[in-house]
């Protein structure tokens, strides 16, 4: 009986320093899983207090920090005594097509595109050969019609993170004080760019449902849009215009219907980006 008990004593303590083992491997493991010099951030979609805490130590702990130069204003705080870039701003229109495709003064920017992105990844990966921590800025969450998740691709060996961060989606949302999935006849809502991306999903497709749609544009596409989606929804259909959400000083709603938007929104007046926001969920009021 004494042998029974003492062998199963035995086994249990084998048991449990295997699994303690086991755990302690497994923590190494996903330590080393996760370790970088490489992160891209999101910062929110205006003001910094929009940042996330996570976004914040990230940026504090970086030693190189690639961003536009409204960043350097707007986060100045944080990025006091950081090696600085801005210089790789707006690298969205030909950043990874290749130069031979057009020609004229496309070919000239695509091709000046092609030796700023060169030059990009030869400054991260000489930083983090030195042993310095790299971060890119990207407005908003980047992982929504970010101009940078190519670097994901470009970067994948050096175990890349992405720092989550407040999309301008979701600013907009809060600033309309409407529940944008309390649409009447509708639960679902759909997130679309202008058609210039090449892609099936057109938004003459899209709106055949008619569900909610919010729609990230450029000043340019705002005829287009309206035209676009007046193929599919009826003229009194509401539709929001959110600009510079997340801006204690610039955010502004502009209230119309697709129907009278011409004649109510003055396209050269919007700023660069913002959002359409299209849907029945917008008859349940308005905040002024």
């Amino acid at each position: 009986m004494n042998f029974i008990l003492h062998s199963s004593r035995s086994v249990l303590l084998l048991l449990a320093l295997a699994a303690a083992s086991l755990s302690h491997s497994s923590f190494v493991f996903a330590d080393n899983a996760v370790s970088t010099h490489f992160y891209l951030v999101g910062v929110g979609p205006g003001d910094a207090d929009l940042m996330t805490l996570r976004a914040v130590k990230t940026i504090q702990d970086a030693d190189v920090i690639l961003c536009r130069k409204e960043h350097a204003e707007i986060l100045s705080e944080y990025l006091d005594g950081k090696e600085l870039h801005h210089e790789f701003s707006r690298m969205i229109p030909f950043f990874s097509r290749d130069p031979s495709l057009y020609s004229g003064e496309d070919r000239k920017r695509a091709e000046d595109y092609q030796e700023k992105r060169a030059k990009l990844v030869r400054l991260v990966r000489d930083a983090v050969q030195a042993g310095r921590t790299v971060a890119v800025l990207d407005y908003g969450d980047p992982m929504i019609y970010g101009p940078r998740v190519w670097m994901l691709q470009e970067f994948q060996d050096l175990n890349p993170i992405v720092v989550p961060g407040l999309s301008s989606f979701n600013a907009a949302n809060a600033a309309l004080g409407l529940g944008i999935t309390s649409g009447g006849h509708t639960k679902s809502v759909t997130l679309t760019a202008g058609d210039w991306i090449p892609a099936d999903d057109t938004i003459e497709k899209l709106s055949v449902h008619r569900n909610t749609m919010v729609l990230f544009t450029m000043r340019a596409e705002f005829e287009h849009f309206i035209n676009q989606l007046a193929i599919n929804y009826p003229p009194e259909t509401p539709i929001a215009i959110v600009q510079q959400a997340g801006r204690a000083d610039g955010e502004k709603i502009i209230h119309s219907t697709i129907g009278t938007a011409f004649d109510e929104i003055d396209a050269d007046d919007l700023p660069f980006e913002y959002l359409i926001y299209v849907g029945d969920f917008l008859k349940n009021g308005e905040r002024k």
